[in-house]
């Protein structure tokens, strides 16, 4: 299916008493650019993510955030020092005996926080299997997410291509019965301006009509027109909504389309088929802005 390179998915699992939520946002690139941000305690599961995410994601800048919902399972426990605490208790006996402080105004809480009535003790352990599992399956989620918005913004732009595709074709058949004609013309004007310019003079007549044949082939714009109706051939292949990876190969076809276009204006220089090619261009351009979507 046809999938843009914009998107976003969330997803989310619990281990045990810890919660992890897996974010996904990826934009227009070149190729594929993968970018994790992760917890210092999974760290060591990033080259397993970037593979997780290479395999789902064939192109775009995609930016993964794993994090934690609320603080997380290493988060360091405190314990209570006694001695800090006596000490603490004893300040208070002589501010209450020097200044009159009254124990209702020393909230317990407020005791607690003095430096050395608690001290961090030791991060409980990490279950990185059980942990692992989670990121996983939060993972898994987003990028089920994730590929159906980008699934969603494909079709918008599939329907947008396939518009200025058939337009496109309808351009293309115009210009048969403008161009029927010209190469002859071509010809007879020039051998009428070798006339005009040798007046009375010899005419190599074998050298004229070589020189007039060979202007009439340049001036030939069939080959042209019969690549033009297969690339566009090509390009209703492409905007299938069973396709797949069709950004590239569309931008490719783009600029061969336009090389084609552009060959027959030179060939021709009549106004009637410049109109129609700037308008086939104009389309073109606006292809060739949704292929850099696509992914």
């Amino acid at each position: 299916m046809i999938r843009s390179m914009t998107g976003y998915g969330r997803g989310r699992a619990s281990a045990g008493d810890a919660a992890l939520v897996v974010e996904i946002r990826s934009v227009n690139a070149r190729g594929l650019e993968p970018r994790v941000r992760l917890p210092q305690e999974l760290w060591s599961l990033e080259p397993e993510i970037r593979a997780r995410v290479r395999e789902a994601v064939a192109r775009g800048r995609v930016d993964v955030h794993v994090g934690w919902e609320g603080p997380p399972p290493t988060s360091p426990v405190h314990r209570l020092n006694p001695a800090g605490l006596d000490a603490a208790l004893a300040a208070l006996v002589e501010a209450r005996r020097r200044e009159g402080v009254r124990d209702e105004d020393v909230p317990p809480g407020q005791l607690l926080g003095l430096p050395g009535v608690l001290e961090p003790g030791e991060p409980p352990p990490v279950d990185l299997d059980a942990l692992r599992g989670a990121v996983f399956a939060a993972l898994d989620e987003a990028l089920a997410a994730h590929r159906a918005s980008r699934e969603e913004e494909g079709g918008r732009l599939l329907a947008d291509l396939a518009a200025r595709g058939k337009r496109i074709g309808e351009l293309v058949a115009e210009l048969p019965d403008l161009v029927d004609g010209h190469a002859s013309r071509v010809a007879e004007a020039l051998r009428e301006r070798v006339a005009e310019l040798m007046g009375d003079l010899p005419i190599d007549e074998t050298r004229v009509a070589q020189e007039i044949a060979l202007a009439a082939q340049r001036a030939d714009v069939t080959e042209e027109l019969v690549r033009l109706r297969a690339h566009l051939e090509r390009l209703a292949g492409l905007l299938r909504p069973e396709a797949e990876g069709i950004g590239r190969p569309l931008e490719f076809l783009v600029q061969e389309i336009r090389r084609e276009a552009t060959t027959i204006a030179s060939k021709t220089g009549d106004p009637e088929v410049d109109g129609r090619l700037l308008a086939i261009k104009a389309e073109l351009e606006k292809i060739r802005e949704q292929a850099a979507n696509l992914e």
